[in-house]
């Protein structure tokens, strides 16, 4: 993929409010990664590497269950992100993502990133502003989940849980 054809991909997927020279210094700061069919691109648990911008290929999103067995999340096609949360926050990575297919990414180290904040980037800014709407439609997913899960006439113990984890996760919320 050509630089120039990677910053378009910059602005289509992270960020439409992008100019291009916006995107460049986003593109400038990426390290090009490329995945194999069935390798894991990042591990429930490892440390946080950056924001992967997923550019040719497919993944699937893995959560460790509470027996052992991963519990498929999603399945995603290029182009999107992934590790989104671990660009901002220092926590470890909340899942496990396997190339399904051979893949393209470019990554955007924690430490790039950084630099692009100390530096005043009005792209890397503007990169917050739009990882900020990804959290919340996914927040806005799991609502709607919590929703179904507890709307079942029959309440079994898992979705009392389910519920109490809900109350969890906005009481502890914080910014």
């Amino acid at each position: 993929m050509s630089l120039g054809d990677l910053r378009e991909q910059v602005r289509r997927t992270l960020c439409k409010g992008f100019t291009a020279e916006q995107a460049a210094q986003i593109v400038q700061a990426t390290i090009p990664l490329a995945v194999s069919a069935g390798h894991p691109v990042l591990r429930e648990g490892d440390a946080p590497s950056g924001l992967f911008l997923l550019l040719k290929g497919t993944v699937e999103v893995l959560k460790q269950a509470a027996d052992g067995h991963r519990e498929p999340l999603a399945r995603l096609d290029a182009p999107t992100v992934l590790g989104e949360m671990s660009l901002i926050t220092a926590r470890q990575h909340s899942a496990t993502v396997e190339a399904v297919t051979d893949c393209q990414f470019a990554l955007l180290t924690r430490a790039q990133f950084q630099r692009l904040l100390d530096a005043e980037s009005l792209a890397a800014y503007k990169l917050i502003a739009t990882i900020a709407e990804v959290l919340a439609g996914r927040v806005t997913r799991l609502d709607q989940k919590v929703l179904e899960l507890t709307a079942v006439k029959e309440r079994a113990p898992a979705v009392e849980e389910l519920a109490a984890f809900k109350q969890k996760l906005f009481s502890e919320w914080s910014f």
